[in-house]
């Protein structure tokens, strides 16, 4: 039998569809909430199969604003990063369906656009109608969007307010910068309001998967895995490993809500849930 190359428009189609033999799968979620002793166990889990083999770590294969752009055929494909603005390295990541955080230091100016991507890598575009800034509480911003984005643009979910998240230390977690990569540092600790990060060793996670921040990363993202899902815990601040605002401390939470409410909506954080209610 005579096989033919796919076309240039049905390996397009392919790309966003998240179909690709290439991509490894997610292992399933948990049958039960996750205590937060239990999380490192589990996305160790998840990292040690997505992880296997990975040469790539791009977020998207092409990247562009006006047309669709396919998301990366790597490990970052069973990632959902559709929340995350890119278009501007003053990066914006949504917690409601019209609400972002920014870098109160590096936030993007009222009257904006801001462009997200769903899952099938269309552009959707926003505007920034308002911010608020917690500077002083955070280096966080906060901003409502001119409309709701579509379901298929997901919000971030965080942990439940605690000050008790001493065993996340040693905990892989997803970092990303202002090129629209995807590295995996470890927690270096959670303090107070803030959160840091350390390289792992190389026999842990490959060093090709880890980054030194620099300026024009700030604001940008950094998730825990958990159960498979990408849950939001920190904005970058400073370079190296990566440090800024733990988003589940509770004054910073609190002022992330207060924020919300006065900018209208009627949206809060959204939490995930755990065993032992955190």
């Amino acid at each position: 039998m005579k096989h033919h190359a796919l076309s240039p428009l049905l390996a397009l189609l392919a790309l966003l569809s998240g179909c690709s033999s290439d991509v490894p799968s997610m292992p399933p979620a948990p049958s039960s909430a996750l205590s937060v002793a239990a999380i490192r166990g589990d996305s160790d889990r998840r990292f040690s199969v997505l992880l296997e083999g990975v040469t790539g770590n791009d977020i998207f294969s092409t990247y562009a604003t006006d047309r669709p752009s396919p998301w990366g055929g790597n490990f970052t494909r069973r990632m959902n990063f559709t929340g995350v603005a890119w278009d501007d390295s003053r990066t914006a990541t949504l917690v409601s369906p019209e609400h972002v955080v920014m870098a109160a230091h590096y936030q993007r100016p009222v009257g904006t656009t801001v462009i997200f991507h769903d899952r099938r890598g269309r552009p959707q575009r926003r505007v920034l109608a308002a911010v608020e800034s917690l500077a002083g509480i955070a280096d966080v911003a906060v901003g409502r969007l001119d409309a709701p984005l579509p379901d298929s643009v997901r919000p971030y979910r965080v942990l439940s307010p605690s000050d008790g998240y001493d065993a996340l230390t040693g905990c892989l977690a997803v970092v990303t910068d202002q090129h629209r990569k995807a590295f995996v540092h470890e927690i270096g600790g959670v303090s107070g309001n803030g959160i840091s990060f350390r390289h792992p060793a190389s026999s842990r996670i490959s060093s090709h998967l880890t980054k030194d921040l620099v300026t024009g990363d700030s604001g940008n993202p950094s998730f825990l895995l958990v159960g498979g899902e990408l849950v939001l815990i920190e904005t970058h601040t400073t370079g190296g490993p990566g440090a800024g605002p733990f988003l589940s401390a509770p004054p910073v939470f609190a002022a992330i809500n207060a924020a919300m409410s006065k900018l209208g909506g009627g949206h809060q954080l959204r939490t995930v849930p755990l065993a032992g209610g955190r």
